[in-house]
């Protein structure tokens, strides 16, 4: 009894991403925090466009209600979507609406805006994205919706940086929570044939992941390291480019390519090293969980967000630069030449890991939806 009045009295919030059925970073965080802010007895609602009978890729509470309300392209479609998600948070009298990677969609802002919710817009991504994604204008108009938002948070402070001076009042870092794993991988020890594992995970995206790029580097030390096997794990738009990719350089007998697959965690653990060659990410989950995993990991030092997790000679190894494939060569050649280094760094990757510790987290999104609700209570402009 006392849970469900704690529920009661606790704001009621939504949380918005647009597919929720797909693997991927934004995904897991939309789930995790939804399932977290429920269990500290919150009324919470997730959103997407999913279709109807979808299902989700990650774990949702059952405390947590899912709202797939579909998506077709056009403008009347929009319409609808508009005055779909505006009945949904006033009929559920939502008060925070939280939208992941919602920098463009007009939708989820008017339909906020039209009911009065107060609007938390979740940045996944460093500020560099945009620069990466959009032209000039593109870039203007993402930043002038985010002057809708009442908070905008981004996973690191230096990010704030990245943004408009005017949006800089609203803004605040709260990094993805990192859990604890319960097995660690043995970097320095080959595989019970004798073959050690070069692991990349994420979605399979040419622009931001840049997996061709690991694909070529891999290509140019793999007769040097011939008992190394490169295994990429994820979907994606680009599939058919990367298996063309592989059959280009000959390698179809040591680059894998596998689907999402939810006990990612396995793959963790008996790989032996890293790579995400990303052009830019926010926080990576996929990296943070390899590292506390005890996988060491190779990224470019230019990459926002890969640098922030990678510390170069203790926990992983940077390459210069940001996509050059002869600089992450050079950087993956040297880690899988060295198993002492791995083991070491990978150590300290664990620990490094601890700095960011579910609860505290969850505690900084629960203090964010306690103030913007109470601000909402009393009427006063945020």
């Amino acid at each position: 009894m006392a849970h469900e009045s704690c529920r009661r009295d606790a704001p009621s919030l939504a949380i918005y991403f647009h597919r929720l059925s797909e693997a991927g970073g934004a995904e897991h965080m939309s789930c995790q925090l939804a399932n977290a802010l429920s269990t500290r007895g919150h009324r919470v609602h997730l959103v997407s466009w999913d279709a109807l009978g979808a299902t989700p890729f990650h774990a949702v509470s059952k405390d947590v209600t899912w709202h797939r309300l579909g998506f077709s392209p056009g403008l009347l479609d929009k319409a609808r979507r508009f005055l779909v998600l505006a009945r949904l948070l006033r009929r559920e009298k939502i008060q925070v609406l939280i939208g992941f990677v919602m920098s463009g969609d007009k939708t989820v802002y008017a339909a906020a805006k039209a009911v009065g919710v107060r609007l938390v817009a979740a940045e996944r991504n460093a500020p560099s994205m945009y620069l990466w994604r959009h032209g000039a204008f593109r870039r203007r108009q993402c930043f002038f919706l985010l002057r809708w938002a009442d908070r905008v948070v981004v996973q690191f402070e230096e990010f704030a940086k990245g943004y408009p001076k005017a949006l800089h009042g609203r803004m605040a870092a709260i990094p993805n929570p990192v859990t604890s794993a319960g097995r660690r991988a043995a970097p320095e020890t080959a595989n019970a044939a004798g073959r050690y594992t070069l692991l990349a995970v994420g979605r399979l995206d040419e622009i931001q992941k840049r997996l061709t790029c690991l694909v070529d580097s891999f290509s140019e030390i793999a007769s040097e390291h011939p008992a190394w096997d490169l295994e990429i794990v994820g979907d994606g738009p680009d599939r058919l480019m990367l298996a063309d990719r592989i059959a280009e350089h000959g390698l179809q007998g040591r680059a894998h390519l596998s689907p999402a697959r939810p006990d990612i965690a396995d793959a963790y653990v008996s790989s032996h090293l890293f790579a995400i060659p990303s052009r830019w990410e926010g926080f990576p989950n996929a990296l943070a969980e390899a590292l506390a995993h005890g996988l060491p990991a190779v990224g470019f030092a230019g990459s926002d967000g890969v640098a922030h997790l990678i510390d170069d000679g203790e926990t992983g190894w940077l390459a210069r630069g940001i996509d050059g494939p002869a600089a992450l060569a050079e950087a993956l050649g040297r880690a899988m030449s060295d198993p002492t280094e791995r083991a070491r760094r990978g150590m300290h990757a664990v620990q490094a890991m601890t700095a960011y510790p579910p609860d505290p987290q969850f505690d900084k999104w629960q203090a964010l939806v306690a103030d913007l609700a109470g601000t909402a209570r009393r009427g006063v402009p945020v």
